[in-house]
């Protein structure tokens, strides 16, 4: 086997979402398979109790993490460790193979292959969502830090179809480079799907525009005289996004649209359980782990119908079209909320889709890539 070394510096103090959880799904699936004891894992400081009680018998490198007050100044440290100091443990450590498990992986190639999987281009692929638009030096600096990344890495990881083909739309000339794998969902397939269920909605990933959770409480105003659901938004509520909260206060949803603030892992999954519908409006997706895992849960799941979402989801929930029309939601909701699906379609799709994104299957595949290289 060929000496792998992850870099997982890209971890944050505090769990950042997606991107940090496909790093730490990847990594259980990796030592439940057994590969990890031929692994380096190179991490900050911070990181490191983590990653060791995920993977005990993995060889970890530590570097000391530095406070960094602004985003762009955490990036360039990310560059300079990524340009300077993981070359020089390749070479120390002999190793053949570096996996970046996020963008940014520094201004030189490295001795060894190296893998880089960026989740998605969105800075680059779609500059405006949800009527935000990406300063131009930020879309600049992304192009050129993407270009970067995949001229000096071997291989880079499409989380999707879709994402691979925005890769080859925008940087054409490595699209030879690409190698789709789909995310790693740590989630366990229910000893029973009867639920105890109650009176509302969930949704989750509140976060950032593009979710387009203000499209979702348009959609609850639409109909919350013709349903009992209260409407539970799930998840700390950052201050870009408090046009949310003020929308709901002025238009009186207050008794019927919940913001739960941060929640704990286990008062999330127990509203995400409990929920009698999933929804996710979003307008764009690299991959749509919430959804996914919903499915698996057996919960009903309403997405909006872009070709992420339906790419990953199989066909096998709900959806909606195009996904900034309120009406649209407001009836799809209606019509999901309405409809009695048998246990058995909810046991199959929930089966389908844990058989294809199981971070111990995922991670198989990608240790038979690496290997191929």
């Amino acid at each position: 086997m060929k000496k792998i070394a992850l870099n997982y510096i890209y971890l944050s103090k505090e769990h950042a979402g997606g991107k940090d959880q496909v790093g730490i799904n990847l990594l259980k699936g990796f030592y439940e398979n057994g590969y990890t004891r031929n692994m380096f894992l190179i991490c900050y400081d911070y990181s490191l109790e983590l990653v060791r009680s995920l993977a005990p018998d993995i060889t970890t490198i530590c570097i000391k993490s530095r406070e960094t007050r602004t985003e762009l100044a955490r990036m360039l440290y990310i560059c300079y460790v990524n340009t300077i100091v993981i070359p020089r443990i390749v070479k120390q450590y002999q190793i053949d193979l570096v996996y970046h498990i996020s963008c940014n992986t520094g201004l030189r190639k490295t001795s060894s292959l190296s893998v880089v999987i960026p989740h998605d281009i969105k800075a680059v692929s779609h500059r405006v969502l949800a009527d935000v638009k990406i300063p131009l030096y930020k879309y600049f600096l992304h192009k050129v830090l993407y270009y970067i990344d995949f001229r000096t890495n071997d291989k880079i990881i499409a989380i999707s179809d879709t994402d691979q083909k925005e890769i080859s739309r925008f940087y054409p000339k490595f699209s030879n480079k690409i190698k789709r794998i789909y995310n790693p969902i740590d989630v366990k397939l229910p000893k029973s799907y009867k639920r105890n269920i109650k009176n509302y909605i969930v949704a989750l990933n509140l976060q950032f525009h593009h979710k387009n959770i203000i499209t979702l409480i348009k959609a609850f105003e639409l109909i919350r005289d013709q349903i009992e659901d209260n409407l539970i938004l799930v998840g700390s509520l950052p201050e870009r996004m408090c046009y949310l909260k003020e929308y709901v206060d002025d238009h009186l949803l207050g008794d019927r649209v919940i913001f739960t603030g941060f929640v704990d892992e286990g008062r999330k999954r127990s509203l995400f359980e409990e929920s009698r519908l999933y929804v996710n409006p979003t307008l764009y997706e690299g991959f749509g782990m919430t959804a996914v895992e919903a499915i698996i849960l057996g919960i009903p799941t309403l997405v909006s119908k872009i070709e992420t979402n339906y790419e990953v989801t199989r066909g096998l929930c709900f959806y909606y079209y195009p996904p900034e029309n309120e009406r649209e939601l407001a009836n799809a909701i209606l019509n999901a909320l309405k409809k009695d699906c048998e246990n058995s379609q909810i046991i199959k799709a929930s089966h389908i889709i844990y058989d294809a994104y199981n971070y111990t299957n995922i991670s198989r595949q990608y240790i038979h890539f690496f290997e191929s290289l």
